[in-house]
């Protein structure tokens, strides 16, 4: 009888193996369509130690070992610096790409060439008051078309301030789940199960800061998924989450500079250098191509002004008065093509526009000297508008690299992203086979109890 029992007990614990796969892959069917899920494999074993009937061993059926995620080890580390690498470059190419303000050859070109135009129109008749008002009114156009393209900058420097802050508050609340999931995942572990589910999600929140920051992950020996920004930075030490805030830098026109407090509770500082993913490809926008077009157009400002204002100084007006600048409000490079506007007492009295170097209405020798500024070669080597062409060619060279950069982030990104699914993803057809093979055995094992059953009534039944 009690080999009758054992059969039993065997058949029982069998079937228990066999609902934990067949679960397993309804499980699994369930999340085909998951993102971030993996594909979990229930591990089933022969139940050890088999019983010693004579000189041989009987087994005691299947059990349950163990639930396994399918992941490569491989892939995975090589996931946080692709998705950082396609997240950053894509950003910074869609940010500059969607900039209108780097249009110089439809705003300031023109206007340049109107001021020449209407300069040499003067110099023909340098008495007439109408072309003296048009000369003056085509400064203020080229002043304003300053104004606005350096405004227009800021704004677009200024918006992804606003991205970036509008980052932070996801950021981090994806920090402080990691370190609670790490928290989570240890007592699982501790009570002797791998919580494959809670997995999945802390490695999806990990996918997300890379995306953001290009957080890189650091395992440790107690299965904590610790995260690290690109130059070694804390950002998840076991249960203890950093956090990222945003405070004015003077020392940058007064856009945000990132700040952090460390993981271990440390006082808020700026971070030490740029951060990747998201964060990273607004920053490279921002103080890159953004800065750098506005830097040049402050240049040009001021060189221009300064080449314009030196021969205004040596003119003077029909009142015979001179030594007036036509520009003013231009001291320093920084924020020249702002600040940059013209003289109120000419724009006031366009008599004064310091056409000659003498009083005498057809006096147009200062005029003839403020036209040759216009192939006049300024601090970058060239003249105004050979200029104002560069910074146009250098900002579209840098859309053009970053693009081109994103196009190969985003191939090497797929690549891998297809190669994970292929090693982690759920294929719908093999699990109906596996439930079909998971029913089979049920059937088959529920047979062998109910045969048990009969022969442990038919020995019962014996007298």
């Amino acid at each position: 009888m009690s080999g009758l029992l054992a059969l039993l007990q065997q058949g029982a614990s069998s079937l228990q193996a066999q609902s934990a796969y067949s679960s397993t892959v309804a499980h699994n069917l369930s999340n085909s369509n998951t993102v971030g899920y993996s594909r979990q494999r229930a591990e089933l074993a022969a139940v050890t130690p088999a019983e010693r009937y004579g000189s041989s061993f009987i087994g005691r059926g299947a059990m349950l070992q163990a639930v396994s995620q399918a992941r490569d080890r491989f892939l995975e580390a090589q996931m946080p610096g692709a998705i950082s690498r396609e997240m950053s470059s894509g950003t910074e190419a869609e940010t500059l790409k969607s900039v209108s303000a780097i249009d110089l050859d439809n705003s300031v070109a023109p206007a340049l060439s109107n001021f020449y135009s209407s300069l040499r129109s003067l110099a023909q008749n340098p008495g007439s008051a109408n072309y003296r008002e048009a000369a003056v009114g085509a400064a203020t156009q080229l002043a304003l078309s300053f104004n606005r393209s350096s405004m227009a900058i800021e704004a677009s420097r200024t918006g992804i301030d606003s991205k970036i802050e509008g980052r932070l508050p996801e950021l981090n609340e994806t920090l402080a789940q990691v370190a609670r999931l790490n928290v989570q995942i240890r007592e699982a572990r501790n009570g002797g199960a791998e919580p494959n589910d809670l997995l999945d999600t802390r490695l999806r929140l990990g996918d997300r800061l890379a995306e953001l920051t290009g957080a890189q992950p650091v395992p440790n020996k107690e299965g904590d998924l610790n995260l690290t920004l690109p130059d070694g930075t804390s950002l998840v030490a076991g249960e203890r989450a950093a956090s990222l805030s945003v405070l004015p830098d003077a020392a940058n026109g007064g856009h945000f500079q990132l700040y952090l407090q460390k993981p271990d509770g440390s006082v808020r500082a700026p971070l030490a250098s740029a951060p990747g993913g998201e964060l990273g490809g607004l920053l490279a926008a921002r103080d890159g191509a953004l800065k750098t077009a506005s830097s040049q157009v402050d240049q040009l400002a001021f060189d221009l002004s300064g080449a314009i204002n030196a021969v205004a100084q040596t003119g003077v007006g029909l009142d015979g008065s001179g030594g007036r600048d036509l520009f003013t409000g231009v001291t320093t490079v920084g924020g020249a093509a702002r600040a940059m506007t013209v003289n109120a007492a000419i724009v006031g009295n366009t008599s004064w526009f310091p056409a000659g170097t003498t009083s005498a209405p057809g006096d147009a020798r200062a005029l003839q000297a403020m036209i040759d500024t216009e192939s006049t070669s300024l601090s970058g080597g060239t003249n105004a508008a050979g200029a104002l062409s560069r910074i146009t060619a250098d900002f579209g060279a840098t859309v053009q690299r970053a693009s081109t950069m994103h196009e190969g982030d985003a191939a090497m990104l797929s690549h891998l992203g297809s190669m994970r699914q292929s090693a982690s993803g759920v294929s719908v057809d093999e699990e109906l086979v596996n439930m079909q093979k998971a029913q089979r055995a049920y059937e088959a094992v529920t047979r062998v109890i109910k045969t048990a059953d009969t022969m442990l009534e038919t020995l019962l039944s014996l007298k």
